[in-house]
């Protein structure tokens, strides 16, 4: 699904695209700032961070470049050397010696060139590869709730898209760029050392490349990193379009979809036809100063003979510099456009890395008991129209015995999911601490806090794999038997047995497609595995029209047995078996007592009791 690009404006302004569709407007808008985009600066300082790492192969790499780029500036020299010895009636065997020389010179300059390809990319692909695990590390760290704002396109866009920009650039672009660069430099120093002269050659035509590149990169930086945000808002509406298939088909709207998409597609062409723009005008600029060097070098080699002189051999060696510079030079040039898309994608990354905090413990606070304790506990989404925080729990203090069995009740938006998920530790709040076992989560330790609570919702994922690799999961040492223990307690047997391989049938994408009750069991038979202290069962068993209702709910007790456990409840039989019932409304704690107590006061609870059981 993209923009026909056969009827694309090139001509066109990307504000007024998006003027004609506010949905991509808003898409936009929202991507340019959901995740963090890093300075040109810190990502400067975080490669060379990551070089260090590789400090030994960093050093080789940059004596074989420079080896290579000095066999190369010798060629000249060698060259003007025998154009002296011919016309000074050398001998045959002096000039054979040179000519020895220079195809020594040749075979350096090859072999060093070949080898220096092959370590810049090489050590290229190993700090990509830490980067793509450090990108892919910080975006599942990334808490529930950030995902839900910024949807997974962002990140899909960073972890897939810009990770592929990059490594395209360490293949083909870097390792030419870091040779020719090297050549240029030393071929700089080699034309100054000839002949002072050509210290005049340097001064006027290198600062007008420069000004050339300087005039490109400030133009093309911005498009750039506002291409790729478009490139990532355009994946988020495709994968929001995809995963709404149904209900775009029941209402109709595929056209608008569809437009949606094309609008952030050719936003993100008409971006680039922009930077290609300022390719064209770019080849115009440097076509002065490739000129002009030409020129003087025919100027200042006449002078140099006819005036100071200069062997012809020297002039000749000043005019295969030049000649063998400017190519690299343009070469150079050229190649900031795939530098720049490849910066852009850096800046991208690193912001990821460097801005969201590493999956590591805040602290070393870890849970003495099962116990949860929350103090002043409140939160709020965002803003509303007025501008004001939109609320959806209030200020709660809550005290959970170990072992106890707490069930949340209530309306829809009541913020049952939003307690449970601040209580399990997959949110955190806006105002207050949450403790368990005494440890605050937000100074504890990250492992053990994971290890101590988990949470089961209605939306369960079925990995792609063995039944075996999904149990494990939640616990990677567990034995078959174990495994199949598990699946006994959860009463996931009656079809776990009838896999035709068992547990090495493959599950999930292009496996056995597993019912959403058969994946709730499998989900609560890997809790069983992991054996947390707390347990928190988002709806966990809500799908009340399933024929197996009663059996998720037996395994789902099952399991919570000996836990501290947390039930979001969706029907009220599962409220009744909790040793404590909190009733939710407007984000708050209207009720709470047992089920008999609650229905004794004949308050909300009761009427909704009554309601549900008539």
């Amino acid at each position: 699904m993209t923009a026909d690009l056969s009827i694309v404006d090139w001509d066109a302004d990307p504000e007024e695209l998006l003027e004609s569709d506010a949905t991509a407007r808003r898409q936009l808008d929202e991507h340019a700032q959901i995740l963090p985009i890093a300075s040109v600066g810190v990502s400067v300082r975080h490669l060379g961070g990551r070089l260090r790492r590789f400090w030994l192969m960093t050093t080789v790499t940059l004596l074989v470049v420079t080896a290579g780029a000095v066999a190369a500036a010798w060629m000249p020299r060698l060259i003007g050397t025998t154009v002296d010895l011919v016309q000074n009636d050398a001998g045959s065997d002096a000039i054979w010696r040179q000519g020895g020389l220079i195809m020594l010179a040749g075979v350096l300059q090859a072999a060093f060139s070949a080898l220096g390809w092959a370590l810049v990319s090489g050590l290229g692909q190993r700090v990509l590869a830490g980067m793509r695990e450090d990108v892919i590390d910080r975006a599942l760290d990334l808490p529930a709730q950030s995902m839900e704002v910024t949807g997974i396109g962002d990140a899909l866009s960073r972890v897939a898209d810009d990770v592929d920009v990059t490594a395209r650039a360490v293949n083909n672009v870097v390792p030419n760029l870091i040779q020719m660069g090297f050549y240029v430099a030393v071929t700089l120093v080699g034309m100054v050392s000839l002949s002072p002269w050509l210290l005049l050659l340097v001064v006027l035509v290198v600062p007008m490349y420069l000004i050339s590149a300087l005039w490109y990169l400030k133009r093309t930086a911005p498009i750039y990193r506002r291409e790729r945000v478009a490139m990532g808002a355009r994946a988020q509406g495709l994968l929001s379009a995809i995963h709404g298939i149904p209900t775009v088909h029941a209402y109709g709207i595929e056209r608008r979809e569809t437009r949606h998409v094309a609008v952030l597609s050719e936003t993100a062409v008409v971006l680039g036809m922009r930077v290609m723009t300022l390719v064209t005008r770019l080849v115009k600029i440097v076509v002065w100063p490739e000129n002009l060097s030409i020129a003087l070098v025919l100027v200042l080699g006449y002078v140099m003979v006819h005036v100071g002189g200069a062997p012809i051999g020297l002039v000749t060696a000043a005019a295969l510099y030049l000649i063998s510079l400017l190519w690299p030079m343009m070469n150079l040039i050229f190649s900031l456009d795939d530098v720049q898309s490849a910066a852009a994608s850096l800046t991208r990354m690193v912001g990821v890395i460097e801005s969201i905090d590493l999956a590591s413990s805040p602290g070393d606070e870890k849970p003495v008991d099962a116990s949860i304790r929350l103090e002043g506990v409140s939160h709020a989404y965002g803003t509303d129209q007025d501008g004001e925080e939109r609320i959806v729990l209030r200020p709660i203090d809550l005290d959970i015995a170990p072992g106890e069995v707490v069930s949340l009740v209530g309306a829809s938006g009541a913020g049952k999911s939003t307690l449970a998920a601040i209580i399990a530790g997959t949110l955190e709040p806006r105002h207050g601490r949450v403790l368990h076992g005494g440890a605050d989560l937000t100074r504890a330790d990250i492992e053990a806090g994971r290890a101590h609570s988990s949470i089961v919702s209605q939306d369960v994922h079925v990995f792609r794999g063995t039944l075996r690799e999904d149990l494990r999961l939640a616990n990677p040492t567990a034995s078959d038997e174990e495994l199949w223990a598990a699946l006994v307690r959860v009463d996931a047997t009656v079809w776990a047995e009838r896999l035709p391989r068992g547990l090495d049938t493959e599950v999930g994408e292009k496996g056995e497609r597993l019912t959403a009750e058969q994946s709730q069991q499998l989900a609560l038979a890997r809790i069983a595995l992991q054996d947390p202290a707390v347990l928190v069962l988002d709806e966990a068993t809500a799908d009340e029209g399933s024929s197996g209702a009663r059996v998720l709910e037996r395994a789902a007790l099952e399991v919570a047995r000996g836990r501290t456990t947390i039930i979001v409840a969706h029907r009220l039989s599962q409220a009744m078996v909790a040793d404590r019932i909190l009733v939710m409304a407007d984000g708050s704690v209207v009720e709470q007592g047992s089920h008999d107590e609650l229905v004794g006061r004949g308050g909300v609870y009761a009427r909704l009791w009554e309601a549900w059981a008539g």
